[in-house]
Order: structure tokens, then sequence, then C-alpha cells
């Protein structure tokens, strides 16, 4: 099952000129979205660390530790990935190319680091600092190193395999927890019990009132609150059009919809912990209308 046959469907109003009846068309509600916690990486019986070989694909990855590809969803929001093409290692040929089309020069001078220099056999300047091209080591014996002894170039080439290298590290869920969180997904994702969920189909819809023909406007002014105290628990806060915060504890998976009017998605985020395996809300597009 996809993520997007989770996510929930939605009626998005149109045609409400005062010529015309109002219509609704059925879409999925993207604006729906649940994240992973920021300190998973403690959680080491459930997640290990993982370096993204030549070929590897969310899919494949996937299809090993839970048998299915098209739980590939849960590896990318894990690690905060939302542009696989963007985000995902590429290639040393994908490289090459992506390089040659941003640069003129792969060779060329990126940026230019600091050597490691020693005073006394006590590092006195760092390794791999960026600084600009004019930089001298200045000891406080009052000597000053050479260029070539304080800096080194970095090309564009080598600041791009960097980088792409930095994408390769990432966290893989078990296939235990990965059964958990795709449930504890399902709560997060769904409605609140609402008289606009369609009662066969559960999809969504706000009625258009007739002020609105006049005013131009759509949707209503709604804000809630939605996150995870626990796995597979959901607890839900409404404050009417006010922007709603809340602190969740334990849950690996978080969610905070808030909606404002006028079609207008507002996010927003709150942290704290607590003892314990303490996690906080954050941000993520909702949808009231």
């Amino acid at each position: 099952m996809s993520y997007f046959s989770r996510i929930p469907n939605i009626y998005v109003a149109e045609g409400i000129t005062s010529s015309e009846n109002f219509k609704y068309r059925l879409t999925k509600n993207l604006f729906r979205r649940v994240y992973s916690r920021d300190d998973l990486d403690k959680y080491i019986t459930f997640f290990e660390q993982y370096s993204i070989r030549d070929g590897d694909t969310p899919s494949s990855l996937a299809l090993r530790i839970s048998g299915d590809v098209f739980n590939d969803w849960v590896i990318l929001m894990v690690n905060n990935i939302t542009d696989v093409y963007e985000e995902w290692p590429k290639r040393d040929s994908e490289l090459n190319s992506y390089v040659e089309s941003k640069y003129d020069e792969l060779d060329g001078i990126h940026h230019w680091e600091t050597n490691e220099i020693l005073y006394n056999d006590i590092v006195f300047v760092k390794e791999g600092i960026e600084v600009n091209e004019t930089f001298r080591a200045s000891l406080p014996d009052g000597s000053i190193k050479s260029k070539e002894e304080s800096i080194y170039p970095v090309t564009n080439y080598e600041y791009e395999q960097y980088l792409n290298e930095l994408k390769r590290q990432i966290l893989l869920p078990n296939s235990q927890i990965v059964d958990i969180m795709i449930n504890e997904f399902e709560d997060l994702i769904a409605y609140e019990p609402s008289n606009e969920l369609d009662p066969d189909n559960n999809n969504k819809r706000t009625n258009l009132s007739i002020a609105q023909l006049f005013l131009e406007r759509k949707g209503s002014v709604y804000a809630s609150a939605v996150v995870s105290n626990s796995i597979g628990k959901v607890t839900s806060f409404d404050y009417g059009s006010t922007i709603a915060n809340a602190t969740a504890t334990a849950g690996i998976i978080q969610s905070t919809t808030v909606v404002t009017s006028n079609n207008t998605t507002t996010s927003s985020s709150d942290s704290s912990s607590s003892s314990g395996s303490s996690g906080s809300s954050g941000s993520s597009g909702g949808s009231g209308y």
C-alpha cells in the first residue's frame, strides 16, 4: 500500500461565482502531513546507521527491511527526505554530469580551507575550516605561516562529492518498528470525527456558505493540533481560529495540523522535552475545508 493511498480525501470547492452553483472536486488532502522525531538515532534497538551504496534506492531498501517496496516512504520520512531526486546520493557518473552542468570547471576552486597547524605540539588551527584565500595563520610567537602552510583549495568537484557523501548516511528502521510507524501514521493522518465527513467513504467536505459568493472567499476559519502521545494514540486540541501548539511524549511519529481561512495553511512548531523518551510536536499542513 503506497504513501498516497493512505492520504485522506477532501472535496475542494470551486465555481463560487454568482452565476453558478457550488461545485466540489474530490482530491487527496496533501496538506495532511506527519514527520518523525528528531532524536530517532538514540533508539538503537529500532534503527541502524546505514551508508547508502550505489544502486540502493528507497524501494530496494524498503524491500530488504520490510518485504514491501511500497514502504519506501517510511525510509524517506525517517530521514526527512522530501525530494528524493536532490536529497538521495548520486552515482559517480550522475555526480560528474551534475557538477559539469553546475560549474564551468570541475577543478575550479570552490573555496579554501585551513590546514592543521600545531604550536608546541598542540593543535592551534583545526583542519577543514572554510576561510578566504587571504587567510594566513598567525602563531602566538608572532610568526606567520605561508599560504601553502595555512590553507588549501577545495575544487568544485571535491565540494559536491563531500555533500554527496553526507547524503549516504541515513537511519534504517527494522521490520518491527516499520509496522508500528505505519499504524501510527495512519492514525495521525486520519481525520478526527466530524459532521463534515462522508459516513460511507470518510471523505471530508466543508460546505461553503452563501456569504462567500459575495466575499469571494473559500474555506472556513478553523485550527487544530494533532499530536501523538504514544505509539498508535492520537490526541486532538481544537482552538477555533487560534493556532494550536502541543507537546507529545514517546511517539515515533508526530503531527500538528493547523488551518486558517482563505485557503491558507499556517504551520507552527513548538518543542519541549521531559525525562525518558520525550518528544515534541512539530508543524505540518492541515486542512479544515
